[in-house]
């Protein structure tokens, strides 16, 4: 099976459709609530009945808010399941594109906007002790901007670019 160039650039920056299957509680008054996620394509929700799982009919959006025509009573429980990927279709279509429709072209425009997101990564300490660093990513980005940068090079190189023509001058 070939993979279509969407599926090789999620591929290249580890973007593959996640499951998420988790638990939530209503307030009594809300009729929509905010998931974790954006960029949801498949998905269910499930209000707790007699003891089991009863299927609604919940509306998900893109954005990733769960939609119910009722409000969800205070303190029961409901169950969502859905995929979800870091970029949507449509954003990987624009990195295509942006890219020069080149594979390693649209993973280094989907690493430049990671790399961009890193500025809110952070580091802390409590005063229990706990600590907590997410400051890792930007270095981690930062190498693979680099390997998606050399490759696309290379590329160029094999292609016939400029940079081909002038290594081999004297």
């Amino acid at each position: 099976m070939v993979l279509t160039s969407a599926q090789q650039v999620r591929l290249g920056i580890q973007d593959a459709p996640t499951l998420a299957n988790d638990v939530y509680y209503g307030d009594g008054m809300a009729t929509g609530f905010m998931l974790p996620h954006r960029n949801i394509t498949t998905a269910s929700a499930f209000v707790s009945a007699n003891g089991g799982w009863s299927a609604t009919g919940a509306t998900f959006n893109a954005s990733g808010v769960v939609a119910f025509d009722t409000p969800i009573s205070a303190n029961s429980a409901f169950l969502v399941t859905y995929t979800y990927s870091v970029f949507s279709d449509d954003e990987i279509d624009h990195f295509l594109d942006a890219g020069g429709n080149s594979i390693n072209g649209a993973r280094l425009e989907a690493v430049k906007t990671l790399m961009f997101d890193a500025i809110k990564r952070a580091r802390w300490g409590a005063p229990d002790g706990t600590t907590f660093d997410d400051t890792q990513a930007q270095g981690h980005l930062r190498d693979m901007y680099n390997k998606f940068s050399n490759e696309l090079t290379q590329d160029a190189i094999g292609g016939g670019a400029t940079y081909s023509w002038g290594a081999n001058q004297s």
